[in-house]
């Protein structure tokens, strides 16, 4: 028997064993990853799928697929049809002549029979790379969420194609590698099928993973042999999430309808290579997992929000220094802290000593998702680092930013080739306790006192060393405290000269550290703030332009 249909029973009945474990055995209809609607992406699902209950996103994925279809009448056959899930939702809502489900395991069709008890279905273990199908023997060939483990997507292409009458449809739902979606198309078209639906649906599926309760993945992933279960089932965050987040790997909908007018007989072998592209790009993507969780500890830049808001800290400052702000954004805004070296969870780390480097080091992490809205937010030093990032996103022509926020922090024309000054001492204890944010029992450590001091040399020299005179596209929100004593008014209100679009100044009380003192009352203003740059964007597309 080839070793990959093997592994692949194998895996099925490690998971069928971990469902049982858990106790969700009979729940467990679905193995689809699910769809999610997303406001201003279009829907074709139909089928009255329940926007309620645990299997609701499963049960609109396969909607989705059917889209505007009927099969009333029609000979069906679902292959790769795991635990019936499918079958039964199409039960409910079609009326076809013939009903079948073909799937690799056992233990899947053994919960396919539980589930679909005394409906007229004929169930049967066959492997989808060798159908046990007649000839033109059926209407409707239904393959969702299956292929990505089939040993050979030729062999299986072409049974499909053998096994649909005239006119028949097959209806394909899976992942595909970035690179491999247009030789797909191509090859379907040139075997004699007709596309009546061609969709990437990656941002819906994501989405819809989004909403599945962690604590289901962290229960399965404790059973023996279940190490994998973050990609399988694409939890975010794991490396198969990050691959579709990027859009290295898509999610596909189709629909094809066969005509037998074949242009030309295509090497089905190209399509062999699928799971070990998929398979190279999980392994580049748990890579970036790792990446990305080292600089953006409370969550990382992704597709599916609303908004995406970069923050960086002041000086010294870690990720942490912005915990307060998270509470009062929307939670379809995705609010990611940037945890430069040096300092908190990268302290044995070499600081930037460039504010350039710091940029081009941040700049790949953040680039795929720069279709979505993106706000820059930066306090004290942090701001010209907000500052030199859109300025480099639209000297690349990546696009403008919707905001970007600047908060205690002189003009990045207003050079400070002696920022040691502020300090009113030479040691790393009196410029830390001046600079505030450091815990007292940390300023008390001689050995973490030493670790801090790269941190504060690198930033000294960062801000030194950064003068720039750009006028960015983007507007921006200067903020300033009543009671900062390192920072004037007038020196925060120089942030007019560098942008080409709004600016607006917001005077709060506090001191120079209040987004990290009061970080509520500063998200506060910030995400006043983008609301009206959404709804101004908005309004412009309705228009049919861009806003800046």
């Amino acid at each position: 028997m080839n070793a990959s249909i093997e592994r692949n029973r194998s895996a099925y009945v490690t998971l069928a064993d971990a469902f049982s474990k858990i106790g969700i055995d009979q729940q467990a209809a679905f193995l689809n990853w699910g769809y999610a609607p997303v406001a201003g992406m279009p829907d074709e699902a139909l089928d009255p799928a329940s926007d309620t209950g645990s299997n609701a996103p499963f049960e609109r994925l396969v909607s989705e697929l059917i889209g505007p279809l009927r099969f009333d009448g029609q000979r069906f056959a679902d292959i790769g049809c795991g635990r019936g899930g499918a079958l039964e939702f199409i039960a409910r809502h079609h009326r076809p002549l013939s009903f079948t489900g073909i799937d690799l395991s056992t233990d899947n069709i053994t919960a396919a029979r539980k589930l679909l008890g005394e409906r007229r279905v004929r169930l049967q273990i066959a492997d989808a790379c060798n159908l046990p199908l007649g000839d033109k023997s059926q209407d409707v060939i239904f393959n969702l969420e299956s292929s990505g483990a089939y040993p050979d997507m030729g062999a299986f292409l072409g049974h499909v194609y053998r096994t649909l009458a005239p006119g028949g449809v097959f209806l394909h739902g899976d992942l595909w590698p970035r690179q491999m979606v247009a030789p797909f198309r191509q090859i379907m078209e040139d075997m004699g099928f007709v596309c009546e639906s061609f969709r990437d649906v990656t941002i819906q599926v994501c989405h819809a993973r989004e909403r599945m309760p962690p604590s289901l993945v962290d229960r399965l992933a404790l059973q023996p042999d279940m190490g994998e279960l973050r990609d399988y089932f694409a939890a975010p965050g794991s490396a198969m999430w990050n691959c579709l987040d990027q859009g290295e790997i898509v999610y596909l909908l189709t629909r094809w309808r066969k005509t037998g007018n074949g242009t030309s007989k295509p090497d089905l072998t190209r399509l062999n290579t699928r799971s070990r592209d998929i398979e190279a790009c999980l392994v580049s993507g748990r890579d970036l997992t790792e990446r990305r969780a080292k600089w953006f500890p409370f969550g990382a830049p992704r597709r599916t929000a609303q908004v995406n808001i970069l923050a960086f800290p002041h000086a010294v400052a870690g990720a942490s220094a912005f915990k307060g702000w998270r509470p009062a954004f929307p939670q379809n805004w995705q609010f990611s802290p940037v945890q430069l070296p040096g300092r908190e969870s990268r302290i044995g780390e070499p600081p930037f000593t460039s504010l350039a480097d710091a940029v081009e080091d941040i700049l790949p992490l953040v680039v795929p998702y720069l279709d979505r809205p993106l706000v820059l937010a930066g306090w004290s030093l942090g701001s010209k680092l907000a500052f030199e990032f859109a300025h480099r996103i639209e000297k690349e022509r990546h696009g403008v930013p919707q905001l970007v926020v600047t908060g205690a922090c002189p003009g990045p024309h207003e050079k400070l080739p002696d920022i040691a000054s502020f300090f009113g001492g030479n040691d790393i204890e009196t410029r830390l306790r001046i600079l505030g944010g450091t815990p007292q029992s940390v300023l008390n450590n001689m050995e973490m006192l030493g670790t801090l001091k790269s941190a504060m040399e690198g930033d000294i020299a960062m801000a030194a060393g950064y003068c720039s005179e750009a006028v960015i596209g983007a507007p921006i929100l200067a903020i300033s405290t009543s009671e900062d004593e390192l920072v004037s008014q007038e020196a925060v209100e120089s942030w007019r000269t560098r942008t080409s679009a709004g600016f607006d100044h917001v005077r709060l009380e506090g001191g120079h550290f209040l987004a990290r003192d009061d970080g509520e009352k500063v998200a506060v203003t910030v995400r006043d703030a983008i609301e009206r740059r959404l709804d101004i964007t908005a309004t412009a597309i309705g228009r049919g332009y861009n806003a800046a």
